[in-house]
């Protein structure tokens, strides 16, 4: 993988050209627009991905948090949108270079006893073809809100690295922004979700096995209250009963996904080692943003879920 040509220009220092430049790109020192594209993704892609609607699926989860299971409401909404390379944000009016991109929102709520968490992961993959791993995340940010506060947290990868934001209401952790050094040819945890689906092309050349350096999940890193740094990781691949099980073994940490081997190629399940689970209820396909009418509660069963509050 070579992000390095996904996102043109090396890592650029926090000097005074820099901080020159950042006054035109918003993400500021060290974050080089996307690069130019390298033609589309192909037309069998295009097929599912330019209908003008989002996939939506719904799970039956189980979600960990504070040493015990909670039963959670978790929903993967996956959609096409055009984003500025310059900014790396959805584009109102769209250039005609713009960065087609495959966006992956993870919405998960919960109770923990009296109070609710909601938490939202969003993951923004360029379709264009690479010579390196498809789908590579040019953007992962995530937002954390429960009664003791909210979280924000952003990554830009970048050549070399990626660039790292974050607010807290923990003292301890404050406010960050930095650089973080990362591998060219490293994956991303978050961005595995769309990865795993092989929606155009086989994930690392339909390799059995991978050994590399992983980024953690914003979450899973959220959740341990450490610095995001990336991790030593591998991922195994192996196809049976109609489906592909992908298991990665980061660290202390485990994770096995099962994905369907052909068609619309959904992700079945997922479980890891702390005991949380997600299996497949509900898929549809749907303009959900046009959806917001009284009434409109309805097509939450078509995704498995209550439709009432």
């Amino acid at each position: 993988m070579k992000r390095r040509e996904f996102l043109g220009s090396a890592l650029v220092g926090a000097t005074t050209a820099a901080c020159a430049e950042s006054r035109a790109a918003p993400l500021g020192p060290g974050v080089p627009p996307i690069g130019p594209a390298r033609g589309s993704a192909s037309s069998r892609f295009w097929a599912t991905w330019g209908d003008g609607k989002a996939e939506l699926s719904g799970y039956r989860t189980t979600s960990v948090r504070y040493g015990s299971a909670r039963s959670a409401e978790l929903v993967l909404i996956y959609v096409t949108e055009p984003h500025d390379r310059a900014t790396r944000i959805k584009a109102d009016n769209p250039k005609p270079d713009a960065a087609q991109v495959l966006k992956l929102n993870i919405s998960e709520k919960f109770l923990t006893g009296l109070y609710p968490y909601s938490v939202m992961t969003s993951v923004f993959a360029p379709v264009d073809p690479l010579p390196g791993e498809r789908f590579q995340p040019s953007k992962i940010t995530l937002s954390a809100q429960e009664w003791c506060g909210h979280v924000y947290n952003g990554l830009w990868p970048l050549a070399g690295g990626a660039r790292v934001r974050g607010f807290s209401y923990f003292e301890s952790e404050g406010e960050e922004d930095r650089v973080l050094a990362v591998p060219d040819d490293a994956l991303y945890e978050d961005g595995l979700l769309i990865q795993l689906r092989e929606l155009d092309g086989p994930f690392l050349g339909g390799a059995a096995r991978w050994s590399g350096a992983l980024v953690p999940s914003l979450w899973r890193q959220r959740k341990a209250h450490v610095p995001l740094a990336p991790e030593r990781a591998t991922i195994t691949r192996e196809t049976r009963d109609g489906a592909v099980y992908f298991t990665l073994k980061s660290g202390d940490h485990e994770a096995t996904y099962e994905v369907e081997d052909s068609g619309a190629r959904r992700v079945r399940a997922w479980r890891t080692g702390d005991g949380s689970t997600a299996e497949l209820i509900k898929t549809a396909r749907l303009p959900y943003w046009g959806l917001h009418n009284p009434g409109d509660e309805v097509h939450r069963a078509e995704l498995g879920l209550p439709t009432t509050g």
